[in-house]
């Protein structure tokens, strides 16, 4: 009996009334949840439905289909019901890329085990080492809006719940939906289309384009540049990969008179072809090509410099901008006179609002921000994407969201008031307040998760559920009765959840999960008692935008520094993106800088910096070693000037790498120390004497040193003999192509980075022959 009402339910979207006209409905979400038995009796009633009626279109979906990049392979895809399988896997971000795909009137279908075995049993794989993971409050708290929400329907063990179809039929078509054109969907696009080609036309296109997902944005642009080629303009298009532009392709050349004879792009097919009219006009037609984001193409010659930039196109189009490099972006920019950017703002591929907020500043004032706001798959205020907005946090926070607890003209509970008040009162007016997620009101949660994601230059709804579900999680905030004026996620490492591992951790052997701070520094100092210290790690701060450059970030800091003095903390660490602006930040906070990363992030384009507040004297110690560390690849110093301490690093660090735990990027700057040594030394016999027998100068006391010295030295000396380390070692420059380039003008041949490390390893392994009792 179930099963047929759940099969009538599902039907009935499609069964046209006596006028045979279906009224227009919203989409519906069904929830099958109990044994596997039981599921999947209901996904093959489901799955039969395509009998029935034969224009019903359906797909199914599991964790594993949609891993990794597969999820994006679900772009441009429309389906009447989409089926996603939880019961072995959950990722929000799955759900929201599978919700996508379903048209109106359709339905998304979700799969799991029983609530209550669900929420214990989840499978995550973000749980850092040595922390134990019993209950999902991520799952628990989707449960439970599930359950709430009025339009979501539950087929389980014990009932079957169907709303009232007519709860879904949309109650008034808006202006934008009723629009009535060949070429576009709405109004909206229209607008959007005109004020682009009204720019392209005086030379002064220069425009941002943003969206939530499924507003027609590809369409957009697609029909804007097939409108340019079959003008004879020629359009370089690039995005993070090829695939993100599959859908922006398929766009064009579908439009009557708008098909060029030729493409220059490898998108067009035999179908395009077809549509092409017969009795077109023969025009000098361009082009539309699509290239890398790295390509030389988009860097013909910097407009600054009276040059003709990019003679060869006549516009640039950068799609899904967020998913690139800011300092990419920026670039491209620069040596572009016209060009559009486009980017999603919510999606399961994360938020884009980040980015927007990081990249708005930076854009000339005269940039056109065209905004599209009207779905085309589904309606307006459709019931499936309001609750997976709101429940899985990427709706953006307004104060009207939050509950009234006094009255509404108390000052403290409003941004705009805040703002201008002065900065002392401000603080004074702010709590503070450090807890686990488990025990963040709704209300705030909301707050919090808006202010991260747009702190964040990418956060996707998987980062959610990491940050709610993860045991080492702590969550600080500031704020007034209702409003959460800044916030800042603390992860709990090292200490005994490492002690085990700290010498494997050491020497590169083990990257156990989690512990980013704690495992960066100690690979660092290549020290396992750097592993076994008590770490508080800022993983993210973010403070209200309107309130930033306030003295907020660094109140909500000091507070945190206040808190560790009653726990059994050694030191505060973060890692975060290097600027001239973030580094002051921290440095006035006390932190101390004792890291740069060497390859930048593949998000925001920015190196990381790794930074530190010692609070026990053996963390102060240890800061101090890393301190020298760093400034002794910079410095002049020569290897007998050096502390003991940095001696022994190097040594360290070198014998991990011949025994293959250590890549060679991680020895590079001390390869690179060694082989400057050689620089003043080679030019007499006395430098090179000395390098030889400076270790016969230490009395036993000091014997430790001069072996350390002697072994440093020894590998110098290979480094001078063999003509190519030295050559290498001193280029500053570490991307392949130069080093391969740089090997073949010394006779040798590398296919790539893991032949070049096996070599050198090789090379160098013999300075290190007796030296198990320094590891």
């Amino acid at each position: 009996m179930a099963l047929t009402q759940l099969r009538e339910w599902l039907l009935a979207p499609y069964c046209e009334d006596g006028s045979n006209v279906t009224p227009p409905l919203h989409r519906k979400m069904l929830v099958v949840s109990g044994g596997n038995a039981f599921c999947n009796a209901a996904l093959c009633c489901i799955h039969s439905l395509a009998d029935d009626v034969s224009s019903i279109s359906i797909a199914s979906f599991t964790g594993n289909t949609l891993k990794g990049k597969k999820r994006k392979q679900v772009l441009g895809s429309e389906y009447d019901m989409a089926i996603l399988d939880c019961r072995d896997t959950f990722k929000p971000g799955d759900m929201m890329a599978v919700a996508g795909t379903v048209k109106r009137k359709g339905c998304l279908v979700i799969v799991c085990p029983d609530f209550s075995e669900w929420v214990e049993n989840v499978s995550v794989p973000f749980i850092s080492e040595g922390f134990t993971f019993s209950r999902s409050r991520y799952l628990a708290r989707f449960i439970e809006r599930l359950r709430n929400n009025a339009y979501v329907a539950f087929h389980t063990e014990t009932k079957t719940i169907l709303p009232d179809i007519e709860r879904y039929r949309v109650d008034q078509i808006s202006k934008q939906h009723a629009f009535k054109s060949a070429l576009f969907k709405t109004q909206e696009q229209q607008d959007a289309y005109e004020r682009l080609y009204q720019a392209f036309s005086v030379n002064q296109l220069n425009a941002l384009v943003t969206a939530p997902r499924g507003r027609g944005k590809s369409s957009l642009l697609g029909i804007f540049i097939d409108s340019l080629i079959s003008e004879g303009k020629n359009v370089l298009l690039t995005s993070e990969q090829v695939s993100n532009v599959t859908n922006l392709m398929s766009r064009i050349n579908k439009h009557k008179g708008s098909m060029p004879p030729s493409l220059s792009s490898s998108y067009g097919s035999s179908d395009d072809k077809d549509q092409m009219p017969v009795n077109h006009k023969i025009t000098p037609l361009g082009s539309v090509k699509w290239v890398p984001p790295d390509s030389e193409l988009l860097y013909g010659s910097c407009p600054s410099s009276g040059c003709n930039n990019n003679a060869r196109f006549d516009l640039v189009v950068v799609d899904e901008a967020a998913s690139l490099p800011l300092p990419v972006v920026a670039r491209i920019l620069a040596h572009n006179p016209q060009w559009v950017l486009s980017t999603t703002l919510q999606g399961y591929e994360g938020s884009g609002n980040g980015f927007i907020h990081k990249l708005i500043p930076n854009l000339p004032n005269t940039v056109e921000h065209l905004s599209l706001s009207t779905p085309l798959r589904w309606f307006d205020k459709d019931p499936v994407e309001r609750f997976l907005n709101h429940t899985c946090l990427f709706e953006e926070y307004s104060e009207k969201d939050t509950p009234c607890l006094s009255p509404p003209e108390n000052r403290t509970n409003n941004i705009a008031h805040l703002e201008q008040e002065d900065s002392a009162l401000l603080m004074k007016v702010c709590s503070f307040n450090i807890c686990t997620f488990e025990n963040i009101p709704e209300h705030m949660l909301q707050q919090v998760m808006s202010l991260l994601a747009l702190a964040h230059y990418q956060t996707t709804p998987d980062d959610f559920m990491r940050l709610l579900d993860s045991p080492d999680v702590l969550v600080a905030t500031l704020k007034t009765e209702r409003l959460v004026l800044a916030a800042a996620i603390i992860n709990i490492e090292g200490g005994n959840s490492l002690s085990t591992l700290s010498c494997e951790i050491a020497s590169g052997r083990r990257r156990p999960q989690g512990h980013l701070g704690a495992q960066r520094l100690t690979l660092l100092s290549a020290d396992p008692e750097a592993a076994t210290f008590n770490y508080w790690r800022i993983n993210r701060i973010a403070v209200q935008p309107k309130l930033q450059a306030r003295g907020v970030g660094s109140y909500l800091i000091q507070k945190l520094i206040e808190t560790t003095h009653g726990q059994a903390i050694d030191a505060m660490c973060t890692s975060y993106g290097t600027t001239a602006k973030l580094d002051k930040f921290w440095s006035n906070n006390g932190f101390q800088i004792v890291d740069y990363g060497r390859k930048p992030n593949k998000a925001s384009g920015e190196t990381s910096a790794l930074a530190i507040l010692p609070k026990t004297s053996n963390a102060k110690a240890m800061v101090a070693r890393l301190i020298a560390l760093k400034t002794s690849l910079t410095s002049a110093a020569m290897l007998d000037e050096l502390p003991h301490s940095v001696l022994s690093t190097y040594v360290n660090k070198l014998v991990h790498f011949t025994q293959g735990t250590r890549p060679l990027d991680d020895v590079w700057p001390v390869l690179n120390k060694l082989a400057c040594e050689i620089q003043p030394m080679s030019s007499t016999n006395d430098h090179k004497s000395r390098r030889n027998s400076k270790g016969q100068k230490y009395s036993n006391l000091a014997l430790e040193r001069a072996e350390l010295l002697a072994l440093l030295n020894k590998l110098v000396n290979i480094i001078e003999s063999e003509g190519y380390l030295k050559a290498l070692f001193t280029s500053s420059d570490t991307e392949i192509g130069c080093i391969k380039a740089l090997l073949i003008n010394h006779n040798i041949k590398v296919n790539g980075l893991k032949e070049l490390t096996s070599l050198i390893r090789t090379t160098v392994h013999p300075a290190f022959d007796s030296i198990n009792r320094f590891i």
